[in-house]
Parts: structure tokens; C-alpha cells; sequence
């Protein structure tokens, strides 16, 4: 059903956004394949039936996790031409907890700390560190491996996030809590949290929906009835929740989200979790409000600096010495000033977007690009301030993503993907209260009414159409 489901979509996208004809078929087509697939691994699972290894399934879990975030790092060019730097100091005292408080919670813990005592910094001033040390600072510098990450919007903590989870990835041994990353855009903090990660598991990983094994069933049973895989994981600690996006949830409801990850996430269980640190200290200091989160260290992004920017936008365009390097000369005079193209260039996010639109990949004919040099940034009467560059760095993105002259062309055109973009922001806004999570079963109701109904009618058309083609056929 999930398969057909997916063929639907498919279709309806490309009524709503003028595909063509050959567009269309291979979309399409492309979904007979894994629709067989599914009917074929639902047929024999059928037919026989085994019940689940939990410490199996946690394996193959750890797999999967493992092959999303390298393909997203991908997709996401994190490694090209290398990892953007980031740094990090500890956060502001009046945003964590008292250093002695969290060495001394660790220690107290039945069985011992989570890690090696010697290796704790004397004071939070140790956790500060910079780019791959990330996975090192959680797992041997914070005593109780509860950590907050924040930083100013585009400073890169989801990048940051994604690092950290392959670092945990790669130091994990099995049997180790397998670390998963949460969006909390799409959490309702009045919804239990286990049950809420439970559902985002499942919909993610569909095999964790069947049941657990009745050994560990007895200690999982809700008043809903036995235990499935993801909950039987959440509640075993086998999954060390990463919870992204703190500052997407509706300001109102931060209180009460800090007080229910206290309840469902106790001191002991290791996580992590971003924010916007304006947002985070707004919650902790809010008359009234005496919440945080229990048992956490904090440390903040630290803004990019001058020379990095400058040799990360070089080495994009080919080296320091290469030609297309001096496009960026006037650029990085700007770099760590407070001129608008200096403000906007200041973080990951904003050298990512530059570097997509003005430094051209291979393959790219001669000609102009998606803009025409970067130099127009510099342009004052054009881009008085930073908001006003970074409304046209977004607005140039999608052309220059979605270049046809490309390795390997992207499917949709940049009209298309700008208008299906469009679309499904402006559902996300007025539907969804800015919740950016949507799943592609959901995309019926992106849609307007009518359409569900043209796409009906026009398979029944051509199904009806092949029918009588058949019987006509039959009678000859």
C-alpha cells in the first residue's frame, strides 16, 4: 500500500507542476520496482514468519543509521571540497549546570560514570574544541554525556550534529546504544516523548514496528498491549536520542519540553540536543520557570573566522592559485567586517550558499551562471544589509542547484522545483504552524482537493481504455 501509495504522489506531482510525458513514466516506472519488492518481502514474511533478535535488530539498526547520515552528508556536500571548521567554548555559566554538580552526579551513579574519570576536564572551560573533536568531547570530556549545542542561526549545529552522530557511530561497539537523531519541530511536548520517538522510529524504519520478543515484552507492556521493537529499544537505553531544532517548537511550549525530557530522560540516559541559544536562554530565565535540562554540559558555536572563509571559498573554486580563486578576491576583503556581505558570510550557512552559486562545478559550459559574479555582493546601493544578501543568496540557490549542467542533472527543472518548493512551504506555514517534518503520504493534502480526484479519474480512463482494447482485441 505504502509502494502504491508512493505511485499516487508521484503522479500527483507531476499534474501539480506540469511534468512532462517522459518525466512522468519514469517516475512511475521507477516505483513498479519497489512496489514488487515490498508485495514480495510482505509474501514472504507471511509465509514465514520469525520472531525478532533484539540485539539483531539494534545491529542492523546501527547499519541503516550509519547509511542515511553518510548519504545526507553527501547530498548535503559536508566533505567537498572538506568539513567546514567549526569551534566551540563552553556555554555561559548561567546555562548549564555547576561543573562540580555534573562530576559529581556521574560519579554517584550505581555501577559508576559513564566514562573515565582521568580523562574529565578540571572545569567546563574543557570542553572547548573545534571540528572532529566533537565526538571526543562527548563521549570522554563530559561526565555525564548529556550535552546542549548552541550557536546563532547558520552557525552549523545540525552540520555539527551529523558529525558527532558518525563520530558515535564509528567509536560504537555492538551492543552499544545505537545514536539516532530526533527533529523536535514535529514533537508536541503535551504528547509522551517515548512515544512520540517511537513513532518517528517506525516511520523511519518500518521493521521496528513489529512485535518484540516476548522475553522482553513482559517489561515493555503498555495499556495499549506488548511492545514493539522501537519501543522496546527506547525503553532498554538502546538508542542515544540526538534532538534537533529545541528552538523550532513554539516558544510557549519550552518549558514544559525541558520538564518532559527530564521525565522520559533521565539524568542517566546519555543525549544530545540543539538550539538557537537565544531561544534556550529565553526558556531558562523566564519568570516563573525554574526548568533545564537535567545533568547537561553546554557549549556554543564560536562565529567562523576571516581567513578560514577566505580558504574555504578558494579551495571550493580550485585552489588559492587556481583562476577561478580571484573571482573572490574583493569578497574576502569583507570577510570579519560588519558590512553586510561580511555579516552574511560570517557562518557555514551562508559560505555554503555563496560557494553553490557563484563558484562553478565541472561540467559547467561557458557562459553566465545562475549569478553573475560574486563580486555584486560587495554592492551596497543593491544589498544595504545582511538580510537584504541573504533574501538573494536563498532566492539564487535553486537555480544553481538545480542546473541542468550537472554530473548528474536533477530531474525536475529550477522552475518546477521553485514552484513545488513554493507549494509546500506555504501548506508547511498555513497547515503545519512552520513544522518543517512532512512525509511524502501527506503530500494529498499539500495538494488541492480536485486533484486526488483528476489523478482517480485518470487511471480509471486509462484503465477502463485498456480493457476495452483487450476485449476488443479478443474478438477479432
Amino acid at each position: 500500500m505504502l509502494s502504491l501509495g508512493g505511485l499516487s504522489a508521484a503522479l500527483v506531482l507531476a499534474w501539480r507542476f506540469d511534468l512532462g510525458a517522459a518525466q512522468t513514466a519514469a517516475t512511475a516506472l521507477s516505483a513498479l520496482a519497489p512496489a514488487y519488492l515490498a508485495w514480495a518481502a510482505f509474501h514472504a514474511d507471511r509465509v514465514e514468519a520469525e520472531p525478532a533478535d533484539a540485539d539483531k535488530v539494534l545491529e542492523q539498526l546501527a547499519v541503516a543509521i550509519r547509511a542515511q547520515w553518510d548519504n545526507e552528508a553527501e547530498v548535503r556536500r559536508v566533505n567537498d571540497p572538506y568539513p567546514l571548521p567549526v569551534a566551540w567554548a563552553a556555554g555561559d555559566g548561567d546555562l548549564a549546570e555547576d561543573w562540580s554538580l555534573l562530576t559529581g552526579l556521574a560519579r554517584s551513579w550505581p555501577g559508576g560514570p559513564p566514562g573515565d574519570p582521568a580523562l574529565w576536564p578540571t572545569d567546563a572551560a574543557g570542553l572547548a574544541g573545534q571540528d572532529a573533536e566533537i565526538g571526543l568531547v562527548f563521549s570522554e570530556r563530559v561526565p555525564t554525556r548529556r550535552l546542549v549545542i548552541l550557536g546563532e542561526p547558520g552557525a552549523g549545529k545540525s552540520v555539527l550534529m551529523i558529525r558527532l552522530l558518525q563520530d558515535l557511530i564509528e567509536r560504537r561497539a555492538n551492543g552499544e546504544p545505537v545514536p539516532v537523531l530526533f527533529s523536535l519541530a514535529s514533537w508536541d511536548p503535551h504528547q509522551p516523548l517515548k512515544s512520540w520517538m517511537a513513532d518517528q522510529l517506525r516511520r523511519t524504519h518500518p521493521g521496528l514496528a513489529t512485535a518484540a520478543p516476548l522475553a522482553v515484552n513482559l517489561a515493555d507492556t503498555t495499556e495499549a498491549g506488548s511492545s514493539d521493537l522501537a519501543l522496546h529499544l527506547l525503553n532498554a537505553g538502546r538508542v542515544l536520542p540526538m534532538f534537533d531544532g529545541f528552538d523550532e517548537l513554539p516558544p510557549s511550549q519550552h518549558a514544559t519540553a525541558l520538564d518532559m525530557l527530564n521525565r522520559a530522560l533521565p539524568a542517566r540516559q546519555p543525549l544530545v540536543l540543539t538550539s538557537r541559544t537565544a531561544p534556550y536562554r529565553t526558556a531558562l530565565t523566564r519568570p516563573g520557570t525554574n526548568v533545564r535540562l537535567n545533568g547537561s554540559a553546554v557549549i556554543q558555536l564560536l562565529p567562523l573566522k576571516a581567513e578560514q572563509a577566505a580558504n574555504y571559498l578558494r579551495r571550493d573554486a580550485g585552489g588559492p592559485h587556481a583562476p577561478a580563486a580571484r573571482r573572490w578576491n574583493r569578497v574576502i576583503t569583507h570577510l570579519g567586517t560588519s558590512s553586510p556581505v561580511g555579516q552574511a558570510l560570517a557562518t557555514p550557512l551562508g559560505l555554503f550558499l555563496v560557494r553553490t552559486i557563484y563558484n562553478p562545478r565541472p561540467d559547467s559550459p561557458p557562459g553566465p551562471l545562475p549569478a553573475s559574479h560574486p563580486d555584486e555582493l560587495c554592492d551596497t546601493a543593491n544589498y544595504p544589509d545582511r538580510t537584504a544578501i541573504s533574501i538573494h543568496l536563498f532566492h539564487a540557490f535553486i537555480p544553481a542547484a538545480y542546473a541542468p549542467q550537472q554530473p548528474y542533472p536533477p530531474r525536475w527543472s529550477a522552475d518546477h522545483a521553485r514552484r513545488a518548493f513554493v507549494c509546500l512551504a506555504r501548506f508547511l506555514q498555513d497547515r503545519r504552524a512552520g513544522n518543517p517534518d512532512l512525509a511524502w503520504w501527506e503530500l494529498r493534502i499539500a495538494t488541492p482537493q480536485l486533484v486526488p480526484y483528476l489523478v482517480a479519474a485518470c487511471v480509471i480512463r486509462v484503465h477502463g481504455r485498456d480493457n476495452a482494447w483487450v476485449r476488443a482485441r479478443n474478438r477479432r
